[in-house]
């Protein structure tokens, strides 16, 4: 199965498609899969996009009201392959990490674009994305694993935000899948890992230079 980043593979997976059906749900590719010339993204853009690794990748949300400055909680969903396994059937740890700490970036990129949308019906910006070079980094990643991954297979990590004071921003993180069932069947959703994220934006913005 070639590397898919769109619905299409998710609605195959009853648990997941039960979720991204839903009235009001807004679905996207995660700007971390489209290869970049600068190399930024290449992690997830293309070392790990084939299909023994991270096969398919979307996020979605519930759509807000335009009250609501900002989207409580995001939804990332992959499907993977087994060519990232630590033990036989077994997702690597270390992956796990990596998706937790990419799940709670992507929530913060879908909520600046929010963010940036929002301001510009206010008249209080123009374009249709955010200003290029804001950056933020992980200051402190916490991992607590609960039971094993089983690949191939799926999963949703579900990030949502703590506080918010100036430059750092808390993320919870939680990495899900149904169990009970085969890679494409319907089972149980469990919690499978449990991340917490500090996120730093650098003086001035934009990225850190080496």
């Amino acid at each position: 199965m070639a590397p898919e980043d769109t619905k299409a593979p998710f609605l195959r997976i009853p648990w997941i498609a039960r979720q991204i059906t839903k009235p009001n749900v807004v679905c996207a590719a995660p700007n971390c899969r489209t290869p970049k010339a600068d190399l930024e993204d290449s992690l997830l853009a293309e070392t790990l996009k084939t299909p023994r690794t991270v096969r398919s990748s979307i996020y979605f949300y519930t759509r807000p009201p335009d009250s609501q400055d900002h989207i409580p909680e995001v939804s990332i969903v992959m499907t993977m392959g087994d060519g990232m396994n630590g033990h036989p059937d077994t997702l690597h740890g270390g992956i796990t990490a990596m998706m937790i700490d990419e799940g709670c970036g992507i929530y913060q990129n879908v909520n600046r674009e929010r963010e940036h949308l929002l301001r510009v019906k206010r008249g209080l910006a123009e374009g249709e994305l955010p200003p290029g070079g804001e950056s933020s980094y992980t200051g402190e990643l916490k991992v607590r694993y609960e039971r094993p991954i089983r690949t191939p297979g799926a999963v949703v990590v579900r990030a949502r935000r703590v506080k918010r004071e100036g430059r750092k921003e808390w993320i919870l993180a939680e990495v899900r899948q149904a169990v009970g069932g085969g890679e494409d069947e319907d089972g149980e959703e469990v919690v499978c890992a449990r991340g917490e994220a500090l996120f730093i934006v650098p003086r001035g913005g934009g990225k850190i230079k080496l």
